[in-house]
């Protein structure tokens, strides 16, 4: 267990019999960068943000079906938090990621897997936290799957973290619990948290239902889980997962044109990234 200073500093206290708090940490703090598939998700770790102020990297504008960018709500958040944007902030459409799983573009997810290497080594970060896998949107999962290709490529191999965005904010594996980062926000912490959910517009039914489903105070934690997968992922959730039936719903509503499916689309993107990586072969640029 730790605690950490106002400026971000953390002080260990005295060890004491392992618990499912227990936190490993580092002192002096490393520099932390933050990595997202979406505007809105840096609502669930809001506290974190504030302790840490990372670079944040977001892959998409958050439009989702709608063509309505939701970044400047986000934008809002971070600067009220002390985050820094990165180099890679909104770069794409919602439809512009899932047409490049649609098609298999495994070229476009490795440039922006070597464009994030670069720029986690550029800013020496020592520690990356960003979405987990859940197989409940497809934007999620290939947002950590850019992660970890781009921690194969980093130089400084820094410590790699994941939340969940779906299941319940203190959710975490009993086997990661040791090395997990949890902080118990006090009322105070809590109350901004959930101020500055309040005051993102586009975020409001997303956060009906994350409290309908958890409760108010299971946003008083933030338990940051060790990543120990790669870009293998087959495993990380229940087949078939959420967003194919979800897609189904959506293709005979005539929203979406097509389904992505894990066999089809995710697991070859995944394969791909892996041969790249192996090989060290991902390519020097995003601009695609």
């Amino acid at each position: 267990r730790a605690t950490m200073s106002p400026s971000g500093v953390r002080r260990p206290r005295p060890r004491r019999a392992a618990t499912e708090e227990a936190i490993i940490f580092t002192d002096p703090q490393p520099r932390a960068a933050l990595v997202i598939g979406h505007p809105g998700h840096e609502l669930r770790v809001h506290h974190w943000i504030e302790r840490t102020h990372p670079l944040v990297f977001v892959l998409t504008d958050g439009s989702g079906h709608t063509g309505v960018s939701r970044l400047a709500s986000t934008t809002a958040v971070l600067e009220r938090a002390g985050a820094t944007p990165g180099s890679i902030y909104g770069r794409l459409s919602d439809r512009e990621v899932y047409r490049a799983i649609l098609d298999g573009n495994v070229d476009l997810f490795a440039g922006l897997a070597d464009e994030l290497a670069a720029a986690l080594d550029r800013a020496e970060i020592g520690c990356v936290v960003g979405d987990a896998v859940e197989g409940f949107n497809p934007g999620h999962d290939v947002c950590r799957l850019v992660i970890n290709a781009a921690l194969l490529r980093s130089s400084r191999h820094p410590a790699n973290f994941e939340f969940p965005l779906e299941a319940a904010p203190e959710d975490c594996p009993p086997e990661g619990r040791a090395e997990a980062i949890r902080l118990e926000l006090d009322g105070d912490a809590l109350q901004r948290k959930l101020a500055a959910a309040a005051g993102y517009p586009e975020m409001a039914h997303e956060m009906e239902r994350a409290l309908a489903n958890h409760g108010r105070a299971s946003f008083g934690v933030e338990h940051l889980r060790p990543v120990r997968y790669g870009l293998e992922i087959g495993g990380r959730h229940p087949q078939p997962p959420f967003y194919e039936t979800y897609g189904e719903k959506q293709v005979a509503a005539g929203i979406y044109r097509e389904v992505i499916r894990f066999r089809d689309h995710m697991a070859p993107l995944a394969e791909g990234l892996g041969r790249r990586a192996a090989r060290g072969g991902l390519i020097a640029c995003a601009s695609s």
